[in-house]
């Protein structure tokens, strides 16, 4: 079967793409949650060429857990550039982990392009598909930024260099976002979380998106997340997929008892529905680290939030 989600053999970045591809995948946007006003697209925003404005972004699956926003021009709406910022540094053998896990992901996408040299910093890495959106890696101040044109063919590789040759001018005087950024909801899950991360979270990202509550906890090499949705969201259709997977020939997917019905795949990753009609799915990073058991563990925990 199919992953619903792709996971770094190591060091754990997870892109949240219900088998599409990261360059080209709409994100939801995020109800009001309290973050501060200083997000990295604002501070960037003054010092490029035209008109931008920004928006806050939705939360995504990925470790290390990063801070999301967009740059929108103003005269082009569809040109779009999503900014992820990590939270916590990134060592460099992080950085090749993520670097390699790009380099799985294109090839096994089918890509002609390769992953190639980001000129925006050593250490940098891009991709640029012929057929969908690039997407530039780099980190400043030891702090990875994954920039990304979100629409195909509304932007190009030279823009996400622009930023970059920004964000690094900008490097030493950027302000940061604070490690903990938590809502009383997420709180039932935390000793859950904690017992996948090995020791206590010293960073988290929770949000009400769509009207759905996310959950993230992470450490400096581990994160446990939960995100949900409606009918047609990324949960509900890793949930079909997955449920699809534990009743066909092969069954790498098999039913758990969480919430109204709930399936786990093999690797752990795990998604249920609620009898409130929500979808939630569970799982943590890296994923080769990723266990079953104590992802059902912290399913159950959390379910009773979404009822």
């Amino acid at each position: 079967m199919r992953r619903i989600i792709t996971l770094a053999a190591t060091a754990g970045l997870a892109l949240a793409l219900p088998a599409c591809d990261p360059a080209t995948t709409q994100q939801s946007k995020p109800s009001p949650t309290p973050t501060p006003a200083a997000n990295l697209c604002d501070q960037v925003r003054p010092h490029l060429p035209g008109t931008w404005t920004t928006e806050s972004g939705a939360p995504s699956t990925a470790a290390p857990l990063s801070d999301n926003c967009s740059l929108v021009d103003s005269a082009q709406p569809a040109r779009r550039i999503r900014v992820s910022l990590s939270v916590l540094p990134v060592t460099d053998k992080q950085a090749a982990a993520y670097r390699k896990h790009d380099e799985s992901m294109a090839a096994s996408g089918g890509y002609v392009a390769k992953v190639t040299d980001g000129g925006a910093g050593a250490g940098s890495w891009a991709l640029e598909p012929a057929a969908a959106a690039p997407w530039l890696v780099f980190r400043t101040a030891n702090h990875q930024v994954r920039l990304r044109i979100e629409n195909a063919g509304a932007g190009t590789m030279a823009d996400l260099r622009l930023v970059a040759r920004t964000v690094n001018d900008l490097s030493g005087r950027l302000s940061s976002m604070p490690a903990v950024i938590a809502r009383p909801e997420c709180e039932r899950g935390t000793s859950a979380a904690e017992n996948i991360l090995g020791g206590k979270a010293v960073v988290r990202r929770d949000a009400v998106v769509d009207g759905r509550l996310w959950c993230q906890w992470g450490s400096t090499a581990r994160t446990a997340w939960v995100s949900s949705g409606s009918a047609g969201s990324d949960a509900s259709m890793a949930f079909v997929e997955i449920k699809s997977a534990g009743t066909g020939a092969l069954r790498p997917a098999h039913k758990v008892s969480v919430g109204a019905e709930g399936w786990q795949q093999d690797d752990g990753l795990l998604a249920f529905r609620t009898s409130s009609g929500a979808y939630v799915m569970v799982g943590s990073t890296p994923g080769d680290e990723m266990r079953p058991i104590p992802i059902v563990t912290l399913a159950r925990a959390i379910a009773p939030a979404y009822e």
